[in-house]
């Protein structure tokens, strides 16, 4: 290939916008079944989730055309939450709170740049009041 094609395929390659994709997961941390139906603007998000004991699901998923590097914010569609424990007790940690959220981002490419962003609220014990 000769220099100008090579240029060429760089300045390409530098001025796509790149991409985003996002993941949010619910974590049951705790030795109870916990069903979790979460409400965005007073209307339910979907099905009743089923969390087993110590386990994880995956409540959303996206991408967008833009890379974003900035974490997002993970409770943004969600305003409440009915939450039912096995056994009693409620749900202190509330799931519409941005800081009750972990989220991770790892930059997974560089030209075009890509980043992905996985937040998780993950459900204690210690969160569970009797």
């Amino acid at each position: 290939m000769n220099r100008l094609t090579i240029i060429a395929v760089l300045i390409i390659l530098a001025s796509c916008s790149g991409e985003t994709s996002y993941e949010s997961f619910i974590q049951n941390r705790t030795d109870r079944d916990i069903k979790v139906l979460l409400y965005n603007n007073g209307f339910p998000r979907g099905d009743t989730l089923r969390l087993s004991p110590n386990s994880t699901k995956s409540i959303s998923r996206g991408s967008s055309n833009q890379a974003e590097e900035e974490e997002p914010d993970c409770a943004e569609q969600i305003d409440s939450a009915f939450v039912e424990i096995d056994g009693g007790g409620i749900l202190e940690k509330d799931i519409s709170k941005s800081a009750n959220w972990e989220v991770e981002t790892e930059k997974t490419q560089n030209i075009p740049q890509k980043f992905d962003h996985k937040c998780t609220f993950t459900i204690n014990d210690s969160d569970i009041s009797e």
